[in-house]
């Protein structure tokens, strides 16, 4: 008996049964993995738990030196430990105790460890990794893969595909990037809507979902600017007459003219959102929409906030949006544009290691509010396997939990809390992206 099961009886050992059908991660293919010099502190500090380092105090300078694989792990060791000590409460430092503990058979991440951890990270840095840690360990058939390739081992991913290239356009280094991209030259907005339809048309039987995290750069209310704004916007790029030099790669320099302003090209972006959004949801596409806390330190919570994609919501109802990382901290929020919303899902994304607490009490309000079809449950969203395994375990606690809850308080049976289960953990995600079945 699992340990699920053990403490959740009939519904914990159903969760732990269930095949995961994984919405979201950053993964190396295996082959780039295991050329990789692994160690606890270049592998784990790639993703999460640098951010809470630098929150806790550590310079950006001491986090490059401690993740840099080629200087001795024993110094830097010693000064990433007392930091260490200070943030490993968080759920990101608890996910690295987990993988160390169950991957690797060591009591947690510590001074007594950390070199064991790593020979034994290293021992398993071979060939039948993924399929180990990923399919064996974690329980998942498929991850979606957000890396901005299609070149994928279909075995474990399949591929989603950015398109934020086309929407941040604000200088002429952008669009110069965009036409290496497509194969075309880029001299006007049709040149650029153009650019667009071919780059998604090329490869639209090859994802399975077009990503837009805007995000991180500015705010996501795209509103419903003109082709003559838009085309404005796009002309003054390529009429702009004040130059800075810039560096490029082989040492050498070059003039460059200064972008526009977030305000001057705000029109041109915000075109460019609607029209990947009407070409995914021709492509039949579902659009992964990041909102929610920003990965890293010193980024604008604002931006993000779910509510500002109504105007998309409402006028694009034949796109499916899948929002991310139930837009924490806007829980209640994203709780009514899916109830709301027929083309409106919530995804879990990441939640889990944001904080078990905050998933399963919003959890356990999206069962009350939310269509249990609409809930994507689980996306791992990491950088490193260990750390998809330990979100993993995480969410299956989770979910597990809250059903459990759910059933005592006589809201659901048994059987219709497995169904929830199911629908969590698999089938809401197989259905919204893989409609014609899993690959495989």
């Amino acid at each position: 008996m699992g340990v699920l099961a053990e403490r959740f009886g009939a519904v914990g050992k159903f969760v732990e049964s269930v095949r995961l059908v994984d919405s979201h991660e950053h993964l190396l293919q295996e082959d780039e993995r295991l050329r990789e010099t692994v160690d606890v502190l270049a592998t784990f500090l790639s993703h999460y738990a640098s951010s809470d380092l630098v929150s806790t105090g550590m310079s950006l300078e001491d986090l490059v030196e401690v993740s840099d694989p080629k200087l001795p792990l024993e110094t830097r060791w010693v000064k990433f430990t007392p930091l260490w000590e200070k943030m490993r409460n968080t759920c990101y430092g608890r996910v690295l105790n987990i993988a160390v503990k169950d991957l690797y058979g060591l009591d947690g991440l510590s001074d007594e460890t950390y070199l064991e951890a790593t020979r034994r990270m290293r021992e398993a840095n071979k060939a039948g990794l993924y399929r180990w840690v990923l399919k064996e360990r974690a329980g998942i058939d498929v991850s979606i893969l957000d890396m901005e390739r299609v070149d994928v081992d279909r075995s474990f991913f399949a591929p989603s595909m950015r398109y934020e290239g086309f929407i941040h356009v604000m200088q002429r280094g952008d669009l110069e990037a965009l036409e290496k991209r497509c194969g075309m030259p880029v001299h006007s907005l049709s040149d650029l809507v153009k650019g667009l339809e071919t780059d998604m048309g090329r490869i639209r039987g090859s994802i399975v979902a077009v990503k837009i995290a805007s995000a991180y750069r500015r705010p996501l209310s795209f509103e419903k600017a003109t082709y003559a704004e838009a085309e404005k916007a796009f002309n003054r790029i390529y009429s702009q007459r004040v130059f800075k030099y810039v560096d490029v790669p082989g040492g050498r320099w070059r003039m460059m003219p200064e972008a526009l302003s977030f305000e001057e090209a705000k029109p041109l972006q915000d075109y460019m959102a609607h029209k990947v959004v009407e070409l995914a949801a021709k492509h039949g596409l579902p659009i992964q929409v990041h909102t929610g806390l920003q990965e890293g330190n010193e980024n604008i919570i604002t931006n993000s906030n779910p509510v500002q994609l109504i105007n998309l919501f409402m006028e694009y109802k034949e796109a499916r949006f899948d929002v991310f990382h139930g837009g924490y901290p806007y829980m209640g929020e994203l709780a009514v544009l899916a109830k709301n919303f027929p083309n409106v899902y919530i995804d879990m994304c990441w939640l889990h290691i944001m904080s078990p607490k905050a998933a399963r009490e919003a959890l356990s309000m999206w069962l009350d509010t939310v269509p249990g079809s609409k809930v994507l449950g689980f996306g791992g969203d990491y950088l490193f396997v260990e750390g998809v395994y330990g979100h993993a375990k995480l969410a299956r606690e989770n979910v597990a939990r809250v059903l459990t809850e759910k059933v005592e308080e006589g809201a659901f049976t048994e059987k219709q809390a497995m169904y929830l289960a199911q629908r969590l953990l698999r089938d809401n995600a197989r259905e919204l992206y893989f409609p014609q079945g899993l690959q495989g």
